[in-house]
């Protein structure tokens, strides 16, 4: 049972932006013609991008169905994507993620989804299939984070008491496009990982402002706002800030 006072939202309020900003990262799209090398997946790629047309891939490691791979660049370069799950691969869907880069590609970064077909082999027999894996998404050279800060708060107690009227103004911005993605969270100092309120959100706009009527403790003195702010190329920064009860 949801414990009495907590606030979720979980949609996704896009905000309108309130004026021109930086160009959205253009979009990527890298086909990946796999096999097994013992448990982990190697094979060759052809992309959409001229930066790295082509070339041949491996997987370095791999824990919880989770995949880093290699990507060598035929024309000189390389890059490290996190693909998961990886038995999505044998036919099936999951997400892909740069997280590093070498050479003249040391500043990729990206993310998108995969969709997956099986070519050849069975189910049961891993080292017999063969599979093709169609990434979609964008890619760009940034590595710069959003810049997160929190620009108001303010915290006004209501009748019944321990009830809050909690506004909250945010800034959220980024170098490289105009749409950060943010999960807020605030939770009673002393118990930060419950959460009283949980909002996911994206925004094309700087300013955000929130609001939200939250219960709390006897004991609750002071609020733990959290903010984690992702770019649309998959830069993370986090901020946190205590807020008094009066």
């Amino acid at each position: 049972m949801r414990p009495a006072g907590i606030v979720v939202i979980v949609g996704l309020a896009l905000a309108v932006a309130s004026g021109a900003g930086a160009q959205a990262p253009p979009p990527f799209q890298l086909i990946f013609d796999g096999k097994h090398a013992g448990l982990m997946h190697e094979g060759t790629f052809t992309t959409s991008s001229a930066w790295c047309p082509s070339g041949s891939a491996a997987d370095v490691s791999v824990e919880d169905e989770t995949a880093i791979r290699r990507f060598s660049c035929a024309g000189g370069g390389e890059f490290q994507a996190r693909v998961s799950p990886l038995p999505g691969e044998h036919g099936g869907s999951g997400t892909w993620q740069i997280v590093e880069g070498s050479g003249p590609l040391a500043d990729l970064r990206g993310k998108g989804t995969f969709i997956s077909t099986r070519l050849t082999g069975s189910q049961n027999d891993p080292p017999s299939i063969t599979f093709r894996s169609v990434w979609d998404g964008i890619a760009d050279f940034d590595t710069s984070p959003p810049t997160v800060a929190v620009t108001s708060a303010k915290a006004s107690r209501l009748k019944p008491r321990l009830t809050y009227d909690v506004r909250l103004g945010l800034s959220l911005t980024d170098n490289g496009s105009d749409l950060v993605s943010y999960v807020l969270q605030i939770a009673d100092v002393r118990k930060p990982s419950k959460a009283l309120v949980y909002k996911l959100g994206r925004t094309t706009s700087a300013a955000v402002q929130s609001r939200f009527r939250i219960k709390v403790a006897k004991t609750t003195h002071a609020l733990r706002i959290r903010i984690d702010a992702t770019d649309a190329v998959g830069n993370a920064a986090t901020l946190t800030r205590t807020m008094r009860l009066r």
